[in-house]
Protein backbone atom coordinates (compact mmCIF):
# COMPACT_ATOMS: atom_id res chain seq x y z
CA UNK A 1 0.00 0.00 0.00
CA UNK A 2 0.91 3.40 -0.99
CA UNK A 3 2.15 5.20 2.21
CA UNK A 4 2.38 9.15 3.37
CA UNK A 5 3.79 10.56 6.16
CA UNK A 6 2.47 13.94 7.49
CA UNK A 7 5.01 16.04 9.84
CA UNK A 8 2.60 18.48 11.45
CA UNK A 9 0.95 19.91 14.38
CA UNK A 10 -2.50 18.23 16.47
CA UNK A 11 -5.90 19.86 15.63
CA UNK A 12 -8.66 19.00 18.30
CA UNK A 13 -11.26 20.32 15.81
CA UNK A 14 -10.43 17.92 13.02
CA UNK A 15 -9.94 20.97 10.84
CA UNK A 16 -6.21 21.27 9.89
CA UNK A 17 -3.32 20.10 11.18
CA UNK A 18 -2.46 15.75 11.61
CA UNK A 19 -6.49 15.16 11.73
CA UNK A 20 -7.23 16.84 9.14
CA UNK A 21 -3.57 15.25 6.81
CA UNK A 22 -4.78 11.52 7.84
CA UNK A 23 -8.60 12.01 6.75
CA UNK A 24 -7.47 13.40 3.06
CA UNK A 25 -4.52 11.10 2.65
CA UNK A 26 -7.48 8.23 3.79
CA UNK A 27 -10.26 9.51 1.69
CA UNK A 28 -7.89 9.39 -1.28
CA UNK A 29 -6.71 5.87 -0.14
CA UNK A 30 -3.36 6.40 0.54
CA UNK A 31 -2.02 5.06 4.04
CA UNK A 32 -1.52 7.89 6.16
CA UNK A 33 1.40 7.85 9.22
CA UNK A 34 1.77 11.04 11.34
CA UNK A 35 4.55 12.44 13.77
CA UNK A 36 3.39 15.09 16.07
CA UNK A 37 5.46 18.32 16.03
CA UNK A 38 3.19 20.38 18.22
CA UNK A 39 0.41 20.36 20.26
CA UNK A 40 -2.39 23.23 20.03
CA UNK A 41 -5.40 24.25 22.10
CA UNK A 42 -7.73 25.59 19.87
CA UNK A 43 -11.26 25.44 18.71
CA UNK A 44 -12.82 26.67 15.66
CA UNK A 45 -12.81 30.45 16.67
CA UNK A 46 -9.16 30.26 17.45
CA UNK A 47 -5.58 29.16 18.74
CA UNK A 48 -5.15 29.83 22.56
CA UNK A 49 -1.80 28.25 23.03
CA UNK A 50 0.33 26.03 20.83
CA UNK A 51 2.78 23.78 22.89
CA UNK A 52 5.87 22.65 21.10
CA UNK A 53 7.24 18.54 21.04
CA UNK A 54 10.60 18.61 23.14
CA UNK A 55 13.17 18.38 20.17
CA UNK A 56 14.58 14.57 21.26
CA UNK A 57 11.06 13.32 20.70
CA UNK A 58 10.16 14.81 17.44
CA UNK A 59 13.76 13.31 16.37
CA UNK A 60 12.69 10.13 17.81
CA UNK A 61 9.08 10.01 16.62
CA UNK A 62 10.48 10.26 13.36
CA UNK A 63 13.48 8.18 13.15
CA UNK A 64 11.95 5.42 14.17
CA UNK A 65 9.21 5.07 12.37
CA UNK A 66 11.48 5.56 9.00
CA UNK A 67 13.91 3.30 10.39
CA UNK A 68 10.61 0.41 9.84
CA UNK A 69 8.13 2.14 7.25
CA UNK A 70 8.90 3.30 3.38
CA UNK A 71 7.37 6.18 2.71
CA UNK A 72 6.24 7.71 -0.66
CA UNK A 73 5.58 11.06 0.00
CA UNK A 74 6.34 13.18 3.22
CA UNK A 75 4.61 16.66 4.15
CA UNK A 76 5.71 18.95 6.79
CA UNK A 77 2.68 21.86 8.17
CA UNK A 78 3.41 23.76 11.57
CA UNK A 79 7.03 23.91 12.68
CA UNK A 80 7.40 26.45 15.72
CA UNK A 81 10.90 27.06 15.68
CA UNK A 82 14.61 26.79 13.95
CA UNK A 83 15.36 23.45 16.09
CA UNK A 84 12.33 21.71 14.76
CA UNK A 85 13.44 22.68 11.48
CA UNK A 86 16.82 21.90 11.34
CA UNK A 87 15.91 18.26 13.18
CA UNK A 88 13.55 17.25 9.78
CA UNK A 89 16.35 19.21 7.35
CA UNK A 90 18.56 16.70 8.87
CA UNK A 91 16.13 13.48 8.66
CA UNK A 92 15.21 14.35 4.97
CA UNK A 93 18.32 14.14 3.98
CA UNK A 94 19.43 10.98 5.98
CA UNK A 95 16.96 9.18 4.59
CA UNK A 96 16.89 10.43 1.36
CA UNK A 97 13.05 11.95 0.93
CA UNK A 98 12.69 13.31 -1.79
CA UNK A 99 9.07 13.67 -2.71
CA UNK A 100 8.87 16.14 -0.01
CA UNK A 101 6.29 19.30 0.39
CA UNK A 102 6.48 21.94 2.40
CA UNK A 103 3.54 24.14 3.74
CA UNK A 104 5.33 26.91 4.88
CA UNK A 105 2.82 27.78 7.51
CA UNK A 106 3.61 31.34 9.11
CA UNK A 107 0.13 32.24 10.73
CA UNK A 108 -3.00 30.20 11.07
CA UNK A 109 -5.87 31.27 9.75
CA UNK A 110 -7.05 33.13 12.55
CA UNK A 111 -4.18 35.17 12.42
CA UNK A 112 -1.72 33.11 15.18
CA UNK A 113 1.70 33.73 14.67
CA UNK A 114 3.83 30.81 14.23
CA UNK A 115 7.21 31.29 13.00
CA UNK A 116 9.17 34.34 13.75
CA UNK A 117 11.10 35.91 10.97
CA UNK A 118 14.23 34.42 12.23
CA UNK A 119 12.77 31.33 11.44
CA UNK A 120 11.16 31.86 8.07
CA UNK A 121 14.83 32.60 7.14
CA UNK A 122 16.53 29.38 8.52
CA UNK A 123 13.08 27.56 6.85
CA UNK A 124 14.31 29.27 3.33
CA UNK A 125 17.81 28.11 4.05
CA UNK A 126 17.18 24.63 5.62
CA UNK A 127 13.74 23.15 4.11
CA UNK A 128 13.41 24.96 1.22
CA UNK A 129 16.19 23.48 -0.88
CA UNK A 130 14.96 20.39 -0.08
CA UNK A 131 11.71 20.53 -1.15
CA UNK A 132 10.12 18.96 -4.21
CA UNK A 133 7.48 21.38 -3.57
CA UNK A 134 6.64 24.27 -1.25
CA UNK A 135 2.76 25.43 -1.49
CA UNK A 136 2.50 29.18 0.19
CA UNK A 137 -0.79 31.18 0.49
CA UNK A 138 -0.25 34.52 -0.96
CA UNK A 139 0.78 35.92 3.13
CA UNK A 140 3.45 33.20 3.63
CA UNK A 141 4.74 33.89 0.06
CA UNK A 142 4.90 37.20 1.20
CA UNK A 143 6.83 36.52 4.14
CA UNK A 144 9.68 33.85 2.49
CA UNK A 145 9.93 37.59 0.14
CA UNK A 146 9.60 40.74 1.38
CA UNK A 147 7.42 41.33 -1.98
CA UNK A 148 4.24 42.50 -2.28
CA UNK A 149 1.87 39.70 -3.21
CA UNK A 150 -1.91 40.53 -3.78
CA UNK A 151 -2.22 40.47 -7.77
CA UNK A 152 -1.87 37.78 -10.50
CA UNK A 153 1.41 39.17 -11.63
CA UNK A 154 2.50 39.72 -8.52
CA UNK A 155 2.41 36.05 -7.59
CA UNK A 156 4.14 34.71 -10.52
CA UNK A 157 7.10 37.32 -9.79
CA UNK A 158 7.15 35.79 -5.91
CA UNK A 159 6.86 32.04 -7.37
CA UNK A 160 9.89 33.00 -9.55
CA UNK A 161 11.75 34.30 -6.50
CA UNK A 162 10.74 31.06 -4.11
CA UNK A 163 11.80 28.85 -6.84
CA UNK A 164 15.51 30.25 -7.23
CA UNK A 165 15.82 29.35 -3.28
CA UNK A 166 15.65 25.65 -4.49
CA UNK A 167 12.45 23.83 -4.30
CA UNK A 168 11.89 22.32 -7.82
CA UNK A 169 8.37 23.93 -7.54
CA UNK A 170 6.61 26.44 -6.20
CA UNK A 171 2.30 26.08 -5.67
CA UNK A 172 1.67 29.43 -4.38
CA UNK A 173 -2.30 29.48 -3.29
CA UNK A 174 -4.33 32.73 -4.51
CA UNK A 175 -7.83 31.52 -3.01
CA UNK A 176 -7.40 35.32 -1.06
CA UNK A 177 -7.18 36.91 -4.57
CA UNK A 178 -10.30 39.02 -5.78
CA UNK A 179 -11.93 37.59 -8.94
CA UNK A 180 -14.60 35.33 -9.37
CA UNK A 181 -12.00 31.99 -9.97
CA UNK A 182 -9.90 30.76 -7.00
CA UNK A 183 -6.41 30.91 -9.00
CA UNK A 184 -2.76 28.66 -7.82
CA UNK A 185 0.39 29.80 -9.61
CA UNK A 186 2.68 26.55 -10.56
CA UNK A 187 6.57 27.55 -11.26
CA UNK A 188 8.60 24.44 -11.99
CA UNK A 189 10.34 23.07 -14.99
CA UNK A 190 10.89 26.42 -17.11
CA UNK A 191 7.05 27.10 -17.03
CA UNK A 192 4.23 28.39 -15.06
CA UNK A 193 0.64 26.80 -14.72
CA UNK A 194 -2.11 28.13 -13.77
CA UNK A 195 -4.99 25.79 -12.08
CA UNK A 196 -8.25 27.67 -11.66
CA UNK A 197 -11.66 26.42 -10.24
CA UNK A 198 -14.75 28.83 -9.60
CA UNK A 199 -14.97 30.54 -6.62
CA UNK A 200 -17.51 29.44 -3.84
CA UNK A 201 -18.22 32.93 -1.62
CA UNK A 202 -19.55 33.59 1.39
CA UNK A 203 -17.27 30.21 3.66
CA UNK A 204 -14.72 31.42 6.11
CA UNK A 205 -12.49 28.39 6.01
CA UNK A 206 -10.17 26.53 8.47
CA UNK A 207 -7.63 24.16 7.00
CA UNK A 208 -7.86 24.62 3.50
CA UNK A 209 -4.18 24.82 2.73
CA UNK A 210 -3.62 21.93 5.43
CA UNK A 211 -6.01 20.38 2.78
CA UNK A 212 -4.83 21.24 -0.06
CA UNK A 213 -0.59 20.54 0.80
CA UNK A 214 -2.07 16.81 2.36
CA UNK A 215 -4.12 15.84 -0.54
CA UNK A 216 -1.10 16.91 -3.28
CA UNK A 217 1.46 14.82 -0.89
CA UNK A 218 -1.58 12.19 -1.60
CA UNK A 219 -1.19 12.29 -5.34
CA UNK A 220 2.66 11.85 -5.03
CA UNK A 221 2.37 8.89 -2.92
CA UNK A 222 0.44 7.28 -5.58
CA UNK A 223 2.76 8.06 -8.67
CA UNK A 224 1.25 10.97 -9.85
CA UNK A 225 3.66 13.87 -11.38
CA UNK A 226 3.45 17.08 -9.44
CA UNK A 227 1.53 18.82 -11.87
CA UNK A 228 -1.14 15.73 -11.80
CA UNK A 229 -0.98 15.96 -8.12
CA UNK A 230 -1.82 19.46 -8.02
CA UNK A 231 -4.79 19.48 -10.24
CA UNK A 232 -6.25 16.22 -8.11
CA UNK A 233 -6.18 17.87 -5.54
CA UNK A 234 -7.39 21.32 -6.57
CA UNK A 235 -10.40 19.54 -7.34
CA UNK A 236 -10.60 17.46 -4.74
CA UNK A 237 -10.51 20.65 -2.19
CA UNK A 238 -13.18 22.76 -4.55
CA UNK A 239 -15.65 20.10 -3.70
CA UNK A 240 -14.73 19.65 -0.25
CA UNK A 241 -14.92 23.84 0.42
CA UNK A 242 -18.29 23.30 -1.52
CA UNK A 243 -19.91 20.73 1.21
CA UNK A 244 -18.10 22.79 3.83
CA UNK A 245 -20.00 22.28 7.35
CA UNK A 246 -20.26 24.17 10.75
CA UNK A 247 -19.28 22.15 13.81
CA UNK A 248 -18.78 25.91 15.91
CA UNK A 249 -19.18 29.16 16.58
CA UNK A 250 -16.13 30.16 14.29
CA UNK A 251 -14.60 28.85 10.97
CA UNK A 252 -16.53 26.61 8.64
CA UNK A 253 -14.47 22.86 7.86
CA UNK A 254 -13.74 21.44 4.88
CA UNK A 255 -16.03 18.44 4.44
CA UNK A 256 -13.52 15.73 2.97
CA UNK A 257 -14.69 13.40 0.24
CA UNK A 258 -13.22 11.73 -2.92
CA UNK A 259 -16.51 11.65 -4.07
Amino acid sequence: MNVALTIAGSDPTGGAGIQADLRTFADLNIHGTAVLASLTIQNTLGIQEVVKIPPDLLRKQIATLLDDVTVQAVKTGMLLDGESIEIIGELLKKYQLESYVLDPIVRSSTGYLILKKDDVELLKKVLLPLALLVTPNLKEAEALTGLSVRTEKEMERAAMEIHAMGPRYVLIKGGHLEGDAALDLLVGDSKIQRFRKARVRNRRLHGAGCVFSAAITAGLAAGLTVQQAVRKAKGFVHRAIRSSVSIGHGRQLLNLTSD
